[in-house]
């Protein structure tokens, strides 16, 4: 049940990030990343294991891989520009970085 709610807590976050990386570049992906590591950190503290901390960025990279490909209706939530690879790209890092920060 743990590794579920660390799962759904990563995925939460990267929505989260998914919509304000666009609000006024480059301050929405700064924060969007502060609050990746941020999240993912404290779920590492909450269930005393760093296991929880990499199924949380798991969740974290499915919803970001699914909002970077086309939808129903042909939609992309995460763009190729340069702020879209950012959050993707810089993202991806700053997961690695909360799983590997001591708990």
């Amino acid at each position: 049940m743990q590794a579920f709610l660390a799962f759904i807590i990563g995925a939460a976050t990267a929505v989260v990030a998914i919509l304000i990386h666009q609000t006024l570049p480059p301050f929405g992906v700064i924060a969007g990343l502060i609050f990746t590591y941020t999240a993912i950190w404290l779920v590492g503290r909450k269930f005393a294991a760093r296991k929880y901390k990499v199924y949380a960025a798991i969740g974290w990279t499915f919803a970001m891989l699914r909002a970077a490909t086309f939808g129903a209706g042909q939609e992309l939530l995460v763009q190729g520009d340069g702020v879209g690879t950012s959050i993707l790209l810089v993202g991806v890092f700053v997961a690695f970085a909360a799983i590997a920060a001591r708990i």
